[in-house]
């Protein structure tokens, strides 16, 4: 059972614009057919005919809207001006993408001259867009977007959309779009230009003979990411900075909530897990003192728990291939994750065991045996069994019972090497009085996001600036910052944290933490 209480919470708990001496691609010449269709299936239409992509706001295009056009002969920009309706309209070519957009606004793509140019290197941009399935246009949700060479990333929340701050020197660097079945965009930064744009992405299918080909044990498969540990993980400290929050609710009102930014330092992924340390940097409180009752529900721990939830450090028993290991796996998928052809591995412990195990899925990069993300929650027919795994302590009069716990990890690459990207554990719990007839959900989670990576000269913390990661976090003193927090408003337990990320980094960069 060594792994089920590693982790687990207790509760008291390059730009490169069209040269002046080259064929202006606008011009190419493309055949359409005769028909009537939407703005969008033109749009698509003519992309599979020209081979370029299309990037534009939906605000400035009606999608939905059928147009009818003769058959013939068309230059590009002459297709796209008679779909569009308009010749209001100022097209600019970027690399693959043609750029629609207000004739005042395109003039920004291209950098302004040297001297023009800021001379305050804290000055930010704001990439911001929303992400659809190119078939059927709805949005794809919890996308990777990062900053292609560095450590600056977020996630697309639940409706597709992004907000992404950075600093104006990367103003020339790529955009990585990445989700799991899907084809990974790389867009030029400059696309954005402060414009909210819309990004279709196109489904990744492998066909049967490739997967076929790649069949292995999975159990194999399993065992290779620990083989291979070294290999795909930092073997030297690495400072990372992170943003954590924590939170109670009861009936999905929140009650407490502690938002903290951490600076960690992870020590070798061949050291114990002991030596990593974290250190707070800003932290605030909030308490919804209208919702409180004679429940008093506290979380320990939850910076250890964030810590430990570094699998492929913290090693659970999972991932420790051997003879006394009690799960069955079974190859399920394979798939793309972050631009990588995945392994999907599914694992659950087997029938005779009845210990509260987990159960879950592993995303396996099945070219070099890293973990990219796994997915995986205490067995569903044993949740029972581990209640006293999470209760440390209850009233005399108070029944607490475990109903279901779920945690996820990821890993992102950066350089060649893989870093915790996003981890997450939500426990669900049912409480009541001993004068109470009815049961109340209770919801407690935690969640940490990294927003930056720094492999340069990482040492230890000095002893006085340690968080004790073992206590209650929401107990401790911290002295408040509204200059740094400002207007920075709360994120609620089923929001993504992809603005709060973005926000957060362009923040702590800005104030020299």
């Amino acid at each position: 059972m060594k792994s089920l209480g590693t982790f687990m919470l207790t509760i008291c708990f390059c730009l490169h614009l069209s040269a002046a001496g080259n064929p202006d691609p606008l011009q190419r010449v493309i055949h359409l057919p005769k028909q009537k269709c939407t703005i969008y299936e033109w749009l698509n239409q003519i992309s599979d005919l020209s081979g370029y992509n299309f990037i534009y706001d939906s605000k400035l295009v009606d999608n939905d809207r059928k147009i009818k056009l003769p058959a013939g002969d068309y230059s590009l920009r002459e297709a796209i001006n008679k779909v569009l309706g308009s010749n209001d309209f100022l097209l600019k070519v970027v690399e693959r993408y043609i750029v629609i957009d207000k004739k005042e606004a395109i003039a920004g793509l291209a950098p302004p001259p040297a001297s023009q140019q800021p001379k305050d290197t804290l000055q930010y941009i704001t990439l911001s867009g929303a992400l659809y399935d190119k078939v059927d246009k709805t949005p794809v949700s919890d996308c990777a977007i990062t900053i292609e060479g560095t450590g600056i990333g977020t996630v697309a929340n639940s409706n597709g959309q992004f907000a992404l701050k950075i600093p104006y020197s990367l103003r020339t660097a790529q955009l990585n779009i990445s989700h799991l079945g899907y084809e990974t965009q790389h867009l030029p930064v400059l696309l954005f230009n402060e414009n909210v744009r819309n990004i279709y992405l196109t489904q990744r299918i492998f066909p049967m003979p490739e997967v076929i080909v790649r069949m292995v044990n999975p159990r194999k498969i399993v065992e290779e990411v620990m083989q291979f540990r070294n290999r795909n993980y930092p073997t030297k400290p690495t400072y990372l900075t992170t943003f954590y929050r924590e939170g109670i609710e009861k009936r999905k009102q929140l009650l407490s909530l502690t938002e903290s930014v951490f600076k960690v330092y992870k020590s070798p992924y061949d050291d114990p897990p002991s030596n990593d340390q974290m250190k707070v940097l800003k932290m605030r409180k909030i308490t919804n003192q209208s919702l409180r009752d004679t429940f008093i529900l506290k979380m320990k721990a939850g910076p250890d728990a964030s810590l430990l939830l570094d699998i492929v450090k913290s090693v659970p028993d999972f991932l420790q291939i051997d003879d006394t290991n009690p799960f069955n796996y079974n190859k399920i998928d394979m798939t793309v994750y972050d631009s990588h052809l995945a392994h999907v591995v599914a694992f659950e412990q087997k029938d005779t065991d009845d210990e509260p195990l987990y159960t879950g899925k592993l995303y396996i990069d099945a070219e070099n045996a890293a973990l990219l993300h796994a997915e995986f929650e205490i067995n569903p027919r044993y949740i029972g069994k581990a209640e006293s795994l999470f209760i440390a302590k209850r009233g005399r009069n108070v029944q607490v019972h475990p109903q279901q716990v779920i945690y996820s990890v990821s890993y992102k690459a950066l350089n060649g090497k893989y870093y915790i990207n996003h981890l997450r554990g939500d426990l669900f719990f049912k409480m009541k009085s001993k004068h109470q007839l009815f049961y109340s959900p209770m919801h407690i989670f935690f969640e940490m996001a990294t927003c930056s990576i720094d492999t340069v000269d990482a040492k230890p913390f000095p002893k006085s600036e340690r968080l004790q990661t073992r206590k209650i976090f929401s107990d401790a003193d911290f002295q408040y910052d509204a200059n740094f927090w400002g207007d920075f408003n709360i994120i609620l337990p089923n929001e993504q944290l992809n603005e709060a990320v973005s926000k957060i980094a362009a923040k702590i960069e800005e104030s020299g933490e």
